[in-house]
């Protein structure tokens, strides 16, 4: 029997808080694993997380959906539409977040996730879907290219003390 027969994909009701807030602990472990250089979350920000999950699972242009297999929640994935006048596309999508457990992940989990919340995006007539994911997280960047995404736009970082101009610009040590 494949594990696709035994799962299911659902919104997340209140009674799933506890276990999202743990997913998203784990999902923000796994991007500070992958790249040193990425912002980690604060004691602050674990103790907020149930606040923000609680408030994504209630939010009118967000879902939240999980996959459970014999009763446990083994991953999820939370998606925002932004409808707006100013730019085009109109309406647009943003998965947010995403995680499947380590054990149940290239199974299929993850695809059976998006698709759901690709329903959702096409009854609120989303134009285009957008994500983020950390530069150095492999796992992520040959399943969003599996999927047919492919990077638009590049955020680049860096601490503010280390800015740095080349010396042939004017001899500036630094940018600060």
């Amino acid at each position: 029997m494949s594990i696709m027969s035994g799962l299911l994909i659902r919104k997340a009701a209140s009674s799933d808080v506890e276990k999202l807030v743990e997913l998203r602990l784990l999902l923000e472990q796994h991007g500070e694993d992958s790249n040193p250089s990425i912002w980690r979350i604060t004691e602050e920000g674990k103790a907020l997380l149930k606040q923000k999950v609680e408030n994504a699972l209630v939010g009118v242009n967000s879902q939240v959906l999980v996959a459970e297999m014999n009763g446990e929640v083994i991953g999820y994935i939370h998606g925002e539409v932004t409808h707006r006048a100013d730019y085009l596309p109109r309406s647009v999508g943003a998965i947010s977040t995403i995680y499947v457990a380590k054990k149940f992940r290239g199974k299929g989990v993850g695809v059976r996730l998006v698709e759901e919340l690709r329903e959702f995006f096409n009854s609120e007539r989303v134009e285009h879907v957008t994500l983020r994911y950390i530069i150095g997280n492999r796992e992520a960047e040959r399943f969003w290219k599996r999927l047919g995404f492919e990077p638009i736009i590049t955020t680049a970082g860096m601490r503010l003390n280390e800015a740095r101009v080349p010396s042939d610009v004017g001899g500036l040590k630094s940018v600060f």
